[in-house]
């Protein structure tokens, strides 16, 4: 009865998921239940072939090896923040007798303090201009520091009190870094009384121009003041954390407060968690992601009560609490985050082709349509013939999700044999072990027999109970544009309007899979081209050629090339050169 974590792995030894446990064993026997686990777990346990274990001495141990291999391995199946995103810092480097102010991303200077993070990089902006304007910190770096010979730009904008040159005290110096330490720690009183009694000294001694200068410092820290919006008793950092669920996402927003004041917030998206999926589960997973290469602030408060769960305030550490936001001011903040985040999920799930979808479903009596795959090919009498794949997905084209396939086998590009060519593109997809989704609809640029040759290879690959659809698009007789018809599996056709909403958007797919196609098709007859002009080049090998194609960019430069240019080629000595030179200079 240990804790560990353990990876359930699919028939090509791919991880599908990575999940903690107290107890492993439990955890492990309560899959074999079926009552009460989600469509989606019962889809991912259909796939499982094998599961590992890694047994561990604590439940925190667990907690921190799943996180890290969630982001290592990024499994289907399990919750993913899709953002990972560093923020900055402002930092005062005290290593130096003279410190510097500037901003950082990360928390790994030596000897500096930092303050923040601040998601808005122009609130961190205006934040350390008013404090070089309010005490005349440098920000140069120590190299351009101890070089100087006359004062920089900076000193005479006032913004800075020239410490290269000794124009200040260290003495002096450091009251000013104290002051703006005073500020950014939110002890902005400390800061102001201090200048108040400088500036009275000042006046005092008839000094009335240090009294004005301090008396513009004084405004500088005003006016950091004014630009916080919302502000908060406490003077501890805290992350107002809210999220929501939609149907096969989430959306969690977080407002940082520092020093009682809100430095900004930031929207993340949340792959792969569904309706089905406990918000509570949600949050956890969220807040540990987002926290392990961040500071954890001493206070998180949260738009759902997580009880007494130990693991996640082991994790946060003994300095920071989490609370659950219901009433007062933390209240009507999560409130303001969770409105936040409802903005954001149904900006997330809206969908420009709604409508288009709804009526597809209705066509080809499907519940749902998530995915769909076009597919189509391209050559020039069987040379050079490929294939491509476009994904619909989340309610547009997803660029990255696309795929190309070299058809290399002579019996299929032999005569341009397009159903051929379609078999073996699906071939190559549905037996591809990086593809792990399933489409809902598979759209061929074709009639029937693309449509029954498509059918074939998906129930051969897939079992004869898949619940893929196949749908063809091909032109009529007239074989105008924007007038084509659909071909069914059983054999049917049916021709819709030229306006109809679905064929529009069907088309719109197809002729994207036709981009698609051609231009892999021209890139790889280019090549092929270059390829053999060089290759019938005697003393040309395949290094000679790419060193050639990597000096002059291309075939037409280097005919252009003389024998000198040719010489400056690593690997062309000027035998070969004018052996170049000449093949491309024939008569």
């Amino acid at each position: 009865m240990n804790p560990g974590i353990y990876k359930m792995l699919d028939a090509n030894g791919k991880v599908l998921y990575v999940g903690k446990a107290k107890y492993l064993k439990n955890r492990l026997l309560s899959y074999t239940r079926t009552e009460g686990i989600s469509n989606r777990i019962k889809m991912m346990l259909s796939k499982v072939r094998d599961i590992e274990v890694v047994v561990v001495k604590t439940e925190i141990e667990a907690l921190l090896l799943e996180s890290n291999l969630i982001k290592q391995l990024k499994p289907f199946y399990n919750i993913l923040l899709k953002d990972d995103k560093t923020f900055p810092y402002i930092v005062i480097d005290k290593s130096v007798d003279f410190p510097r102010i500037f901003k950082f991303r990360t928390l790994k200077a030596k000897g500096a303090n930092f303050y923040g993070p601040y998601p808005a990089i122009n609130s961190l902006d205006e934040t350390l201009k008013v404090i070089q304007k309010a005490f005349l910190i440098r920000n140069c770096t120590d190299h351009y520091f101890s070089n100087r010979e006359r004062p920089c730009l900076q000193y005479f904008i006032k913004r800075c009190s020239a410490p290269c040159l000794g124009k200040i005290s260290k003495e002096e110096y450091k009251k000013r870094i104290d002051c703006a330490e005073d500020l950014l720690s939110g002890r902005d009183e400390i800061a102001r009384k201090i200048l108040i009694a400088e500036m009275r000294e000042s006046s005092e001694a008839l000094d009335f121009e240090r009294a004005a200068f301090i008396r513009d410092r004084l405004k500088a820290i005003s006016e950091i003041q004014s630009k916080q919006y919302v502000q908060i008793s406490s003077l501890v950092s805290i992350d107002f954390i809210a999220v929501t669920k939609g149907v096969d996402k989430s959306v969690a927003v977080i407002s940082f407060f520092r020093i009682g004041k809100n430095v900004g917030s930031e929207k993340f998206i949340i792959q792969n968690s569904s309706e089905s999926d406990d918000i509570v589960d949600v949050l956890e997973s969220f807040i540990v992601q987002f926290y392990r290469n961040i500071n954890i602030p001493e206070i998180i408060v949260t738009s759902h009560s997580l009880g007494d769960n130990n693991l996640l305030r082991e994790f946060c550490g003994n300095n920071s609490k989490i609370v659950h936001g219901k009433t007062g001011v933390y209240g009507k903040i999560i409130e303001s985050c969770l409105l936040n985040a409802q903005l954001h999920l149904k900006k997330e799930s809206t969908n420009e082709f709604e409508n288009q979808i709804a009526k597809l479903c209705n066509l080809l009596k499907l519940s749902k349509v998530c995915r769909i795959e076009a597919y189509d090919n391209s050559h020039i009498q069987g040379t050079n013939a490929c294939g491509v794949m476009v994904v619909f997905e989340h309610g547009k084209i997803q660029k990255e999700k696309s795929r190309r396939f070299n058809i290399n086998s002579e019996d299929v590009a032999r005569g341009g044999d397009d159903v051929g060519m379609m078999r073996f593109s699906l071939r190559k997809r549905f037996r591809s072990k990086t593809i792990i989704e399933r489409p809902e609809i598979i759209l061929i640029d074709g009639g029937k027999a693309q449509v029954f040759a498509a059918r074939q290879v998906v129930d051969e690959i897939c079992g004869i109970e898949n619940d893929i659809k196949i749908l063809g698009i091909a032109k009529q007789n007239d074989r105008k544009m924007g007038y084509e018809k659909l071909v069914f599996e059983n054999g049917e056709e049916l021709s819709l309007g030229h306006d109809d909403l679905v064929l529009s958007f069907l088309i719109m797919l197809r002729n994207e899979a036709h981009r698609a196609a051609i231009t892999f098709h021209r890139k790889k007859r280019s090549k092929s081209l270059v390829k053999s002009m060089l290759d019938d080049i005697p003393s040309i090998g395949e290094n000679r050629r790419k060193k050639l194609l990597e000096h002059f960019g291309s075939i037409d430069a280097i005919k252009k090339a003389f024998v000198e240019d040719l010489k400056m080629v690593k690997g062309i000595d000027k035998n070969t050169a004018k052996l170049i030179f000449s093949f491309f200079n024939r008569g």
